[in-house]
This record gives C-alpha cells, structure tokens and sequence, in this order.
C-alpha cells in the first residue's frame, strides 16, 4: 500500500515546484512522488486559490453626513445594514477583522 501524506507535505513540495524549472513530470520523477498525487493536490491549490479570490468583492460605497447624528451605517447590496456610534472605532474595526 502507498504511503499517505497530508496537506502539509504537498504544500511543501508544491511550493517547491512552483519555484522550479521543472515540469510537474520532472517534479515528480525527481522527488519520487506519484503524478496522480501530485496533480490531484496541484488541482486542490488551484480551486483553493480561486476559491479565496472569489469571496472578495467591490461595492460602490457613497459617503455622507448622517442626519441622525454621528452614526456609522454600513449597507450591503444584499440587503443587511450594520449601525455603529462614529466614535467606536475599535468596534468598526473589531467588525470588519470579522468579515469573511
């Protein structure tokens, strides 16, 4: 039976390629590491890539005077709206750090 390696494992040698000259064939053959393996962790690095990439999003943001005083209001285009006091700054922050 085949040895089983983790995540950890094919990071490193991932990363390892990536700074290489050498085709992921090469990679293999060199470091003597099964192709199906090693295309199967290069997929699941991509999709984890473009996974991280598609949670990211722009929203138009229009700044103004509150007329209600110093709040803070955040909407998004899906409909939630967050209300701070303007003064919180370490509550903003502490929210937005929180943000997927």
């Amino acid at each position: 039976m085949a040895k089983r390696h983790g995540a950890e494992f094919w990071r490193g040698h991932l990363a390892a390629w990536h700074q290489s000259d050498l085709t992921q064939r090469a990679y293999c053959a060199r470091h003597g590491l099964g192709e199906r393996a090693f295309y199967r962790w290069h997929r699941r690095e991509k999709e984890a890539i473009a996974a991280g990439k598609a949670t990211l999003t722009l929203v138009p943001v229009n700044v103004g005077t509150s007329p209600t005083g110093n709040v803070i209001r955040l909407h998004s285009p899906g409909g939630w709206r967050i209300e701070l006091p303007a003064g919180d700054v370490p509550a903003l922050a502490d929210l937005l750090r929180r943000l997927p």
